[in-house]
């Protein structure tokens, strides 16, 4: 695997090809939001595979790098580890930084948390996609803090309500081990719930390992629910995610189990990723609504 190192105006077009495949045509990034005049100003580094471009990313004066796409057939081949350390290298030796800053996807966390990185800041979005601004001290004996992680993270977080909190939270939590999710629903109506990347996460959880499981346990059905983003999922997957009805349902709330939890309501988003015994407590109270629930109507007579 070689790496590029060059300017916009060398290696213009084969950046712009690969992250319009990766940005535009795969995770619908708006074409205007994808070019901006700090791409002019950047140090760009592209992967290749032999000659073929697989990769690319960018480094700015002030530290901050960004815009790295891999081909999705190159994935799994750390293409993205070569490019992230000759960014660091070239960092440290060519421009003397020692801080190194991205605005990274919340689905890409546990990539850059096991590069050295850590989160400082709360989520944002960037081209509609939840982001986690994430640093690393470069060339130093400074370590990654546990922000985040299950079952190291003594931190409680609270946010005002906001779709993108608890989609970021579910997103990093999903790319940790942990034995079964269980998720309380008082209405799937709330936007939250169709939220296309709580789905993605939990897709993404359970196709991590065999074991893993996701118990989901609504207040209420109604007419056309089956065609809801998360029943369509439990559709395709019924052996390894289940959904029942129990009017006993009174909060929404995702079980890490057996870490944590993050809780949602009008006014707020609050979690926990290092939190056994409420995490006990509440798994409890889920276990005694499950053996008292009824299947889904809906979903039984579409099974039908």
């Amino acid at each position: 695997m070689d790496i590029e190192i060059t300017g916009w105006n060398n290696g213009r077009d084969v950046l712009k090809a690969l992250r319009r495949r990766v940005f535009i045509e795969e995770q619908g990034v708006p074409e205007d939001l994808e070019w901006d005049a700090d791409d002019e100003t950047a140090i760009h580094f592209i992967a290749r595979d032999g000659k073929r471009p697989v990769g690319c990313a960018r480094l700015l004066p002030d530290g901050r790098f960004g815009r790295m796409a891999v081909l999705q057939e190159y994935r799994r081949h750390r293409i993205g580890t070569h490019l992230l350390h000759n960014i660091e290298k070239y960092y440290q030796q060519e421009m003397h930084g020692r801080i190194l800053k991205a605005n990274v996807q919340a689905q890409a966390f546990m990539f850059y948390k096991n590069n050295g990185f850590s989160p400082v800041a709360p989520f944002n979005i960037d081209a509609g996609i939840v982001h986690l601004p994430m640093e690393k001290a470069v060339g130093g004996s400074h370590s990654a803090n546990n922000h985040l992680l299950l079952g190291k993270d003594n931190l409680s977080y609270r946010f005002p309500f906001e779709t993108r909190a608890t989609s970021g939270l579910l997103q990093i939590a999903c790319q940790q081990p942990q034995r079964e999710i269980l998720i309380t629903i008082t209405d799937l109506g709330q936007a939250q719930w169709f939220d296309k990347e709580v789905a993605s996460s939990l897709v993404r959880y359970l196709k991590a390992a065999r074991q893993n499981h996701v118990r989901i346990l609504i207040q209420k059905e109604y007419p056309g629910i089956a065609d809801h983003r998360l029943m369509l999922l439990q559709q395709r997957i019924s052996s390894r995610m289940s959904v029942k009805v129990n009017s006993a349902v009174t909060s929404d709330r995702i079980l890490l189990l057996p870490y944590g939890w993050i809780e949602t309501s009008q006014a707020e988003v609050k979690a926990s990723f290092n939190d056994r015994p409420r995490t006990a407590r509440q798994v409890e109270i889920f276990e005694d609504a499950w053996r008292t629930g009824q299947t889904c109507k809906e979903i039984r007579r579409l099974g039908i």
